[in-house]
């Protein structure tokens, strides 16, 4: 998910001058669960749309669920917010939730597999935002790296019968996910480095939920009543505690251990794991575009994360 790039500061970041190696292996393998959980969360928002959930309700309880549970366990931290931290979560906020926003309608109209493919993309564009904002241009390999992720997702996304180039809307929404995604990243790591992550954290969770809130119930009310909430409420909780509240939690604790570079490397598996759950469970049918696309985009993704350096020969 999308705050693997940045290295929050923490009121009291952990110590690590005893068993320093223990405690990173501790955070990658909980990086690594957070890719599980979030792939895993791909099947839940599967089920919530399957019960006939609309967008704007999936993302209104999911971010209800996740402000609350943040909340309920920072909440003495989160009452010392201030007005730059209310701010900064807001406009981070707002960001989160445009790409949470196209994220699920385009899984609505695709998949698991393409949702959780194409929306891994955010990390080969991140450099290029980061250009823009800080006028530092990205390397070469970069650029080389955006066109192998380009045919990564004609590949992907090809059917039978229809043109090489030809994208579905569903496809659309989920390249302006990850274009959402990775100016969130970049967003964070200039403006909310100085402040509280909790905090935060728990602005941007609340903020999104008031969007889905206010767009809910304006456009699609009655939609709540055709809902089988026998299959909505479990994966909605889901996504909400585990998904958003608890891989936050998880997240923000193992960047202040482990370098962001290799956070991004972990996280990456959850386009892996997204899916792998989807064919075990039977969502989608194994084929071979998917295997072929997702790994020439999860490879882009994990290149553009590795430094390679040149080894100086000596006489």
């Amino acid at each position: 998910m999308p705050d693997q790039l940045e290295k929050p500061k923490n009121d009291n970041p952990p110590s690590t001058s005893e068993h320093p190696g223990r405690k990173v292996r501790l955070a990658d393998l909980s990086l690594l669960f957070v890719a599980l959980l979030w792939g895993a969360g791909f099947i839940a928002v599967q089920f919530a749309i399957t019960s006939g959930m609309s967008t704007p309700l999936i993302l209104a309880l999911r971010f209800a669920i996740g402000a609350a549970v943040v909340f309920a366990f920072k909440f003495k931290t989160i009452m010392r917010i201030t007005k730059k931290e209310l701010l900064v979560g807001l406009v981070a906020g707002a960001i989160l939730f445009f790409s949470f926003f196209m994220q699920t309608l385009g899984q609505m109209q695709t998949g698991v597999s393409n949702s959780a493919f194409i929306t891994a993309i955010y990390v080969v564009i991140v450099p290029f935002i980061i250009w823009i904002v800080k006028r530092k241009p990205p390397k070469l390999k970069m650029f080389i790296l955006v066109f192998t992720t380009l045919i990564g997702v004609l590949v992907l996304t090809y059917s039978k019968g229809t043109a090489l180039l030809s994208f579905s809307s569903g496809d659309i929404y989920l390249l302006l996910c990850a274009l959402g995604f990775a100016a969130h990243i970049v967003y964070l790591g200039v403006a909310a480095k100085d402040y509280n992550p909790t905090r935060i954290t728990f602005i941007q969770l609340l903020t999104s939920a008031i969007f889905g809130t206010i767009l809910f119930f304006s456009t699609e009310n009655p939609a709540a009543i055709s809902v089988d909430w026998t299959i909505a409420l479990p994966a909605i909780l889901y996504v909400g505690i585990f998904s958003t509240a608890v891989c936050y939690f998880l997240q923000t604790w193992a960047q202040t251990i482990t370098t962001p570079s290799k956070a991004a490397i972990i996280m990456s598996a959850e386009s892996l794991f997204g899916p792998l759950f989807a064919i075990l469970i039977g969502f989608e049918v194994f084929k071979i575009n998917i295997v072929i696309g997702g790994f020439i985009i999860l490879a882009s993704v994990v290149l553009s994360e590795i430094e390679f350096k040149r080894r100086r020969k000596t006489l």
